[in-house]
């Protein structure tokens, strides 16, 4: 039995996954399993996973059929064997020295989570990384339950910068297999946000780090539609609302200003996406006017903190259903991000080895 199980959920990581799984074994903490889950990938990964499978016994391949990272990230904790888990995403990669440092760091405390800061990293060939400043990572802290409570799991509320992903953190395997309940009403938009909105909750000790030991990739941004983008942006607006209606009555309804300015910002971006569609503008507009409708948009309109943040035009377009408004932001919103888009393909193909 091994102590900590690496998880990795791929689909589709081509070459950049070996620079992932080379990091993984390359640690100066050697008691761990490497958990290398295919996603029904449908080029060389699957390939690539075998390839190092036969030259370390510590690696177990799993290979299945296409249902999402959720589901991925499920079947490798059935899977693992160890007492805690960590993840990495297959385009990522780690400092040789994370998976001892977090061990460490959980061990010394009793931690049910310790978390460290991570670099965002642009290229391949040469790697320009950005260092994540949040006040979260000022210094080494150990968070008690009521002060998880308070200073962290408030920050998923209102946007602050403490990571809600599930890579960068060790946690205890038990905590992960009585968490996720949240997940069955999420698609795509928000799974990490809310699995460990959940496990959070529940944990007793939760330490932050200062150091940065996991490198996040930036660049081959897609202009892919996400059909499931509206429906998991509500359905995260009331998974946030059920939990401070529970857990924080005394602070009720300025959480309610976070999640409902989130919401209407998230909006923003769901019109956006509209646009990397292949819709016409009749369809477009009838989307529109079906979001319009919904009950959580609405009632967010009327939220204190949102008629304090968004200006009166974007509140009222919602409110009288402005479809040709709406219409527009959008349309603006995709003709201003479309040449970074293309440029950050460009950067990421040229510099991907």
């Amino acid at each position: 039995m091994s102590k900590i199980s690496v998880i990795v959920p791929i689909y589709n990581a081509g070459n950049k996954l070996n620079k992932c799984i080379k990091s993984i074994l390359n640690q100066t903490f050697k008691d761990f399993e490497l958990i290398l889950v295919n996603d029904g990938s449908t080029d060389n990964s699957l390939l690539i996973c075998d390839k190092y499978k036969k030259t370390d016994e510590r690696i177990i391949v799993i290979d299945k059929k296409n249902e999402g990272s959720i589901e991925a990230r499920k079947r490798g904790i059935e899977v693992s064997n160890s007492s805690y888990i960590m993840f990495v995403d297959a385009d990522d990669w780690v400092d040789k020295r994370m998976i001892e440092t977090l061990y460490s760091e959980s061990m010394d405390s009793c931690i049910d989570i310790t978390v460290c800061n991570m670099y965002k990293a642009f290229g391949n060939l040469l790697v320009v990384k950005k260092k994540n400043n949040s006040k979260y990572f000022n210094k080494v802290k150990i968070y008690e339950k009521e002060e998880i409570k308070k200073e962290l799991i408030v920050a998923y509320f209102h946007g602050h910068p403490f990571p809600s992903s599930l890579c960068a953190k060790l946690y205890k395997k038990e905590l992960l297999q009585s968490s996720g309940n949240y997940l069955e009403r999420i698609t795509f938009l928000g799974e990490d946000l809310f699995y460990n909105l959940e496990m959070f909750m529940k944990a007793n000790r939760v330490k932050v780090i200062d150091k940065s030991l996991y490198y996040y990739r930036v660049g081959g941004f897609t202009s892919k539609y996400m059909p499931h983008l509206f429906n998991d942006m509500v359905n995260g607006y009331r998974i946030q609302k059920e939990v401070i209606d529970e857990y924080y009555l005394d602070t009720q309804q300025k959480e309610y200003d976070g999640i409902s300015i989130m919401l209407l910002n998230t909006f923003k971006t769901c019109l956006y996406n509209l646009f990397n569609s292949k819709f016409d503008k009749s369809e477009i507009e009838n989307l529109i006017e079906r979001y319009t409708s919904n009950e959580e948009l609405i009632e967010c309109l009327y939220n204190e903190g949102s008629i304090k943040y968004f200006p009166v035009e974007y509140l009222n377009a919602i409110r009288n259903k402005d479809i040709d408004h709406l219409y527009e932001l959008g349309k603006a919103m995709y003709k201003k991000k479309r040449p970074k888009m293309a440029l950050m393909n460009i950067v990421s193909k040229v510099s991907l080895i």
